[in-house]
């Protein structure tokens, strides 16, 4: 260990502290009382999370949060108290059969948690909707997202998480010189510093972030005026400009520790790893290759989301407003726009996806650098300071006005006079085609957060972003729209998810009832 700088020999120690904390829960946990799941629905309850996941287009790190936060939502509208109280085993039921379990693995103690949280939450859920100044949407942000976040920490275990974000933590706030940054130094810069990595690096969604701060703060539902004010503080830091500029800075130099926190979760002996330092730089070297494989794969996997999520949506609004359009002002369907609106965004995203490239040696070479300097370096001195920020004069706004006009212009023409388009055709293949942009953009992410060479852009490159940046921008602003009202997602809670798990429920305790029967013969 002797080669680790103090830095270095911290991680180690929360690492083991960590492990040590883990291992006691899993004895404890060993010889308990699992449940175990039977009855039918399965299948099909694993094939509609599919098609609603898709709907959704999410993080797949968060999916059981969010079947978790419907289950709840559910409850908390139904407003049965005996049955949000209890709620806990059907919860596990349905987790299970929608394969995000795996069967036999949650304690029965877990379940008692899990309905102790539950009416916890149902408590405060009330009793802020009786309060005055709270929303509605801040009470649903405060309670059951909250408890959705604490189901899934208990039922999969991300201690390991917590030296790696102390780790992070740590660095930026020793690297970083926050009061050059910013000028001066922010009231919020230590908490902004928190959300701005779990955002960047753990990828952590506001439900996670917010219950890791009132865990950080220890505040709990039990004191209502305590936990609406310390929730309103954290609303307002969520948003802040600090958080923000602090997140972008942490996003773009945070390629390293992506790496390292990789290591660290694929080597259980990375204490003894760390403490030798030419076998850790060599099997970080061979992470940083497979991360590259992993991200390719990744990328593969969200086009063939994203195509499935367009097609999707589309063909709901399809039924819902075109062919409607289409019969009423013309008579009859116009076949041509229909199929290019229904086909050329998933085409559009499949040529996107060919000018995705990964990074190369060089690329590989600065991360081991980096974290060489990072783990075993001299930390003295502040690595990462403000910069003279460019400034581009009035005529580079007013050329990146026109280039909208531009491009927009001349597809609108295109499809008005050569593809018989009218007014609403066109507005339904721009939001498409903008939503396809984004999603693709946003999958380009994944590649430029492994990056720590600044990569030059080639002729294929420019032209596409000239062409796809206007369609990007418009693509983000539909995209925070649709987060907040995502009508295909409320379509299928409503028309399918909620008659779906009542049914299934009703015929499991139909099932048990049954059973009891046989059993009293």
């Amino acid at each position: 260990m002797k080669d680790l700088n103090p830095t270095g020999q911290q991680l180690v120690h929360d690492i083991q502290l960590t492990r040590t904390q883990k291992e006691d829960r899993e004895r404890r946990r060993a010889g308990a009382q699992k449940v175990h799941v039977v009855g039918a629905g399965g299948t099909l309850t694993a094939a509609y999370e599919q098609l609603r996941n898709a709907a959704e287009y999410t993080e797949e790190h968060v999916l059981l949060q969010r079947a978790i936060r419907r289950f709840y939502r559910r409850l908390f509208l139904l407003k049965d108290k005996k049955l949000i109280a209890s709620s806990g085993e059907e919860l596990v039921i349905e987790l299970t059969q929608a394969g995000y379990l795996a069967n036999d693995t949650v304690a029965e103690e877990d379940i008692q948690t899990i309905n102790l949280n539950a009416n916890k939450y149902y408590q405060a859920y009330l009793a802020l909707h009786r309060t005055k100044g709270v929303s509605h949407e801040q009470a649903d942000k405060w309670t059951y997202e909250l408890l959705a976040v604490e189901v899934d920490w208990l039922l999969n275990d991300a201690s390991h998480l917590q030296a790696f974000t102390q780790f992070a933590h740590s660095y930026f706030n020793q690297s970083i010189d926050i009061e050059s940054l910013f000028g001066k130094l922010p009231d919020d810069a230590e908490t902004s510093l928190y959300v701005a990595i779990h955002r960047a690096l753990l990828k952590s969604d506001d439900a996670a972030v917010r219950l890791g701060l009132l865990r950080r703060y220890q505040q709990t539902t039990d004191n209502l005026p305590n936990y609406v004010a310390i929730n309103t503080k954290i609303d307002a830091l969520l948003v802040s400009p600090t958080t923000e500029k602090l997140f972008r800075l942490v996003d773009k130099r945070g390629a390293p520790l992506r790496v390292l926190r990789h290591v660290m979760e694929e080597n259980t002996d990375i204490e003894r790893l760390l403490g030798q330092k030419d076998q850790f730089l060599l099997t970080f070297e061979k992470q940083v290759n497979t991360d590259y494989a992993s991200i390719n794969r990744r990328v593969n996997h969200g086009i063939i989301k994203s195509v499935i999520f367009l097609v999707i949506t589309k063909f709901l609004i399809g039924i819902a407003v075109e062919i409607p359009y289409d019969y009423i002002i013309f008579g009859s369907i116009l076949w041509l726009p229909l199929v290019v609106n229904l086909l050329f965004p998933p085409l559009y995203m499949v040529l996107l996806r060919a000018t995705m490239m990964l990074p190369g040696a060089a690329n590989t070479s600065r991360l081991v650098d980096q974290i060489e300097r990072t783990l075993y370096g001299d930390q003295t001195v502040k690595q990462i300071a403000r910069r003279p920020r460019q400034e581009f004069g009035s005529g580079y706004n007013i050329a990146y006005g026109l280039l909208f006009v531009i491009v927009f212009g001349a597809v609108a023409l295109g499809l008005w006079k050569y593809l018989n388009f009218d007014i609403v055709h066109l507005l339904i293949f721009f939001i498409f085609l903008s939503a396809a942009s984004f999603l693709g953009f946003r999958l380009s992410r994944n590649i430029r957060e492994i990056e720590s060479v600044e990569t030059h852009q080639n002729g294929i490159t420019l032209v596409r972003d000239f062409l796809y940046m206007p369609f990007v921008v418009v693509g983000r602003y539909l995209s925070d729209r649709y987060a907040r009202i995502n009508i295909v997602a409320l379509a299928l809670d409503m028309l399918i998810e909620l008659p779906l798990k009542t049914i299934l429920r009703l015929v499991r305790q139909w099932a048990a009832f049954i059973t009891s029967k046989k059993d009293e013969l």
